[in-house]
């Protein structure tokens, strides 16, 4: 066990340092000084691997301070900093549950989960499944509880929890998550099914966990979740259960099927490769009669020339690739308005209906948009129905401003279109509420909406022309874009926990995506010849 464990950490350690030094390539000044050579040099190698596992071990610590911080702890205090200690906590616990119990306990299971490093020692180094798994398997959940505990221990303590509390804390979402790896197995085992592959199930409970884990926040309800998973019964049977599922993955002698399912219908190396590609690829076709251009759309083309003649050209003939996202979009929000203004009718009819405070959805309209925009898709069509082909010619990439900005325009009013429709939405919501009436804060919601419609154009459409991410294949493979892309989505989350007043909000987004637009018109000008390209 302990040779196979070893075997299992080189590999990880291995596949690790490779891609430290792959994107340490890709940064802009160091990378170039960076050759492939460096890759079979044995003893630089070895140092960066010892570097590299450092890294990782210190990740583990980082990532759960991160997690149990910017997922528990911050929207306890942010959103319920009027509570006292003892109801932070109760928020605390029911977070903390309903995430790392319910939640991860549907989406993860380690044994079913693809990944190279399973390939690799199972289908290339011929390991043994059964002895790989369980190594695994154990090294996975004895650096889970080491890792976490000292996470909990820092954050719970701030809100007032016993040190005994926290460890039961750990003790109990490990003994679970064993049990649920056990669960997922026997489900295998009995069906043949997947569970954490079936995206309807998985995001369904991802949607509702959250949900359910923080609206007890914003609407100033106490949980007591923390009575309940802290009593003696509750624990033992996490323990019981625990300690029988862990028993019964060390006994259990053929792990072959649930590897060969990992393995095979998601092989990281062949099949899923190939499979993601054609994914991307169909993503972004368009269909044959979009082809057919009708009066209207042949009057347009004829007065344009150029650049403009070429995306107007490329607009019209990929008209249901552009369009149908934003419909998509526009229904669902309007049917969200449709529900909205339902529930307001019904609970207004009662003495205890409180009227909404259109303030408190500020904050969330950031995340909203970013999720509403179509830019990403757009600039995913954009590349592989036109740009692939083009970029391969200097006069494209030299020309790159002036295409940027012909389809800025497109793109802002695909989004404004569904700015216009959520806005109207929260409007009729409002007023229904509210008995009629405008408001100040009706206009900065407006305000703000169409503004963040404007700033995500941009910034996807920047990040396109600057980073241009895409590999042929449509492999995003640019570290900068994952990074400034995980930036500009923290924000949302940013927003919700630092509550500005409406009005101070509106401005912060307004003076943003104007200066964003500055930026972005000054750095594709300058830069977008040398950035813009296929790679």
């Amino acid at each position: 066990m302990l040779r196979t464990l070893n075997t299992l950490l080189a590999i990880r350690t291995s596949i690790a340092a490779n891609l430290f030094i792959y994107y340490i390539q890709k940064l802009p000044l160091i990378g170039k000084h960076v050759t492939d050579s460096i890759y079979s040099n044995l003893n630089l190698k070895k140092a960066v691997s010892v570097i590299v596992f450092l890294i990782s071990l210190l990740w583990g610590f980082v990532i759960r301070l991160a997690y149990v911080g910017l997922l528990i702890y911050l929207p306890v205090v942010g959103l319920g900093k009027e509570l006292s200690a003892e109801d932070q906590l109760q928020h605390f616990v029911h977070i903390y549950f309903l995430i790392s119990f319910v939640v991860a306990g549907v989406s993860s299971a380690t044994i079913l989960e693809p990944k190279r490093e399973k390939y690799v020692a199972v289908k290339l180094m011929r390991q043994s499944p059964t002895r790989y798994m369980k190594a695994t398997l154990g090294y996975r959940y004895v650096t889970f509880m080491v890792y976490l505990l000292p996470a909990m221990l820092l954050f719970a303590s701030m809100l007032g929890a016993s040190i005994t509390e926290t460890i039961l804390l750990v003790a109990s979402v490990t003994l679970w998550r064993i049990l649920t790896e056990y669960m997922h197995l026997k489900l295998f085992d009995k069906t043949g099914m997947v569970l954490i592959k079936n995206n309807v199930i998985v995001w369904i409970v991802i949607g509702i966990g959250y949900a359910a884990a923080y609206i007890p926040l914003l609407f100033d309800r106490i949980p007591v979740t923390s009575t309940i998973l802290l009593s003696l019964p509750i624990y033992l049977v996490l323990v019981v259960g625990g300690i029988f599922a862990a028993v019964r993955l060390a006994r259990y002698s053929n792990y072959s099927g649930a590897v060969d399912a990992a393995t095979k219908r998601d092989d990281p190396l062949l099949d899923l490769g190939r499979m993601m590609s054609e994914a991307q690829k169909t993503s972004v076709k368009s269909k044959e009669s979009d082809y057919a251009l009708n009066g209207k759309h042949q009057e347009n083309i004829g007065t344009k020339e150029g650049y403009g003649y070429l995306n107007v050209l490329f607009f019209s003939r990929h008209r249901s690739l552009i369009n149908d996202p934003v419909y998509k979009r526009m229904a669902i929000t309007g049917a969200f308005g449709v529900v909205g203004v339902a529930v307001v009718m019904i609970l207004s009819q009662r003495a205890e209906f409180i009227r909404p405070d259109l303030g408190v959805v500020f904050p969330f309209l950031v995340m909203a948009m970013y999720f509403l925009s179509v830019g990403e898709k757009m600039c995913r069509a954009m590349f592989y129905n036109c740009d692939l082909s083009l970029l391969r010619y200097s006069f494209y990439r030299v020309a790159s401003f002036e295409h940027f900005r012909i389809r800025l325009i497109k793109i802002t009013v695909l989004n404004l279109r569904i700015a216009t429709t959520l806005a109207t939405a929260l409007t009729t919501i409002t007023l229904v509420a509210n008995g009629g009436g405008g408001s100040t804060e009706l206009l900065m919601m407006w305000v703000c909406i169409l503004s963040l419609s404007v700033f995500f154009s941009i910034h996807h459409l920047f990040m396109y022309y600057i980073f241009q991410p895409y590999a042929t294949e449509l492999n995003v493979k640019n570290p900068l874009y994952f990074i400034i892309n995980m930036l500009v989505s923290s924000a949302s989350g940013i927003s919700i926990i630092v509550r500005a007043p409406a009005d101070i909000f509106t401005a912060i987004v307004v003076i943003l995506t104007i200066v964003y637009l500055l930026i972005s018109l000054i750095l594709v000008r300058k830069y977008g010849s040398r950035t813009f390209r296929v790679k």
